[in-house]
């Protein structure tokens, strides 16, 4: 299991492909006239960019950047990792927190997921409130047909006692708009 320091994640998640993700963005979604970075606070909420419509509407979006090699394990094509517990209960965390794909609260319009090009140079966004359904109507058989991944991270300074896990679901992604 690999082991992150959270920083270091955040930092990660900031960091393109070969293309600005805010061109990818632009260019993937139409009327856009211009798109943010967003600040550390807003992106820890789930929102790493937040993209502007010509008549001032705003459209929420959560980067999902997969770390080189991930295609080594993959069988069906490019896979999505479907966040099924942020925070994996257990004894220091005793209820934990949903993770994000079940995450009603948030506030994310779409999720953009990308990938080293090592490993693929496709970028998918996908309508968050539809991956979201989808993946609750297919969570059971999901859950038992494909991968589960986890990972356990810190916060810097931490690394004892300010541990966590979380796991998501590994996906094809050929599957996720399945209703």
């Amino acid at each position: 299991m690999t082991k992150y320091e959270f920083n270091e994640r955040l930092i990660f998640s900031t960091q393109s492909n070969g293309r600005p993700f805010e061109e990818i963005i632009s260019t993937v979604l139409p009327g856009i006239i211009s798109v943010e970075k967003t600040n550390v606070e807003i992106d820890k909420t789930g929102i790493d960019y937040i993209a502007t419509l010509r008549r001032g509407s705003k459209i929420n979006i959560d980067l999902k950047l997969r770390d080189i090699g991930c295609s080594k394990f993959w069988k069906h094509g490019e896979e999505l990792a479907l966040e099924l517990w942020s925070v994996v209960p257990d004894d220091i965390h005793k209820t934990g927190n949903v993770g994000w794909t079940l995450d009603e609260s948030k506030k994310t319009h779409y999720t953009l997921h990308a990938f080293n090009k090592l490993d693929s140079d496709k970028i998918f966004i996908l309508p968050f409130q539809l991956l979201r359904k989808s993946y609750i109507n297919n969570f059971k058989e999901w859950n038992t047909i494909y991968k589960h991944g986890t990972q356990t991270s810190y916060k810097h300074g931490t690394q004892s006692s300010g541990t966590w896990k979380s796991e998501c679901i590994l996906c094809p992604q050929t599957l996720l708009l399945k209703l």
